[in-house]
């Protein structure tokens, strides 16, 4: 899963050019409920103003007169320039992990050029590992067990052999001595017939929602 399939292309964007105002910058953030918007020069993507920055520039600057403010200072007074991007074609985890870590409202997305091309935002990655997961299809199962090499192959043996097709499956650390848990997403419906099998071949069953 690439990120250029979960970003907002740049043609779907609102953006500011590094040469506008203050007062058009805040009306278009305020306008589409945001909280920060990508700085333009042309084509060229800058950098990133934030609603936050806005009114702290204001507050620390002593100004005495709002619309002075808003009217006469510009984008490239209060936008930063510092920033992380991505690739289109990087793996969506990738971003995930620099938005993360990062703490950034959305990562710049560029294409082999180095053309900007888009945004990916929280959202979008939330969407993506949401359709990974396929939270909006077949029956969870939560399955703990050991850390044993051929645990993992011998519990998609059990649900092949009960002719049973796996959505998509994640493996996580339980924090427990060496358990594991493994959320299943399987397409049945005679749940409780693959439950007792999965239980009869010695794993522990936990949380099931269909």
């Amino acid at each position: 899963m690439y990120v250029k399939n979960h970003m907002l292309p740049k043609d779907k964007l609102t953006t500011v050019e590094l040469k506008e105002n203050i007062s058009s910058a805040l009306n278009k953030i305020n306008k589409g409920d945001f909280l920060s918007l990508p700085v333009l020069d042309g084509d060229e993507f800058k950098g990133i103003i934030m609603k936050e920055a806005i009114y702290r520039a204001y507050f620390d600057g002593n100004y005495t007169d709002k619309e002075d403010f808003l009217s006469n200072t510009k984008v490239e007074e209060l936008y930063n320039d510092r920033y992380k991007s991505i690739k289109e074609n990087e793996l969506i985890e990738n971003a995930s992990y620099l938005l993360k870590e990062l703490r950034t409202p959305f990562l710049p997305v560029f294409d082999s050029d180095e053309n900007f091309v888009g945004i990916l935002t929280h959202f979008a990655i939330f969407n993506a590992f949401s359709e990974i997961f396929g939270f909006d299809k077949g029956t969870r199962i939560v399955v703990h067990m050991f850390d044993i090499p051929g645990q993992l192959a011998k519990l998609t043996e059990v649900i092949r052999k009960a002719n049973v097709n796996i959505l998509n499956f994640a493996v996580m650390d339980a924090k427990v001595l060496d358990v594991y848990r493994v959320i299943l997403r399987v397409d049945t419906e005679d749940v409780d017939s693959l439950i007792d099998k999965i239980d009869k071949a010695g794993f522990k069953v936990g949380d099931i929602t269909k």
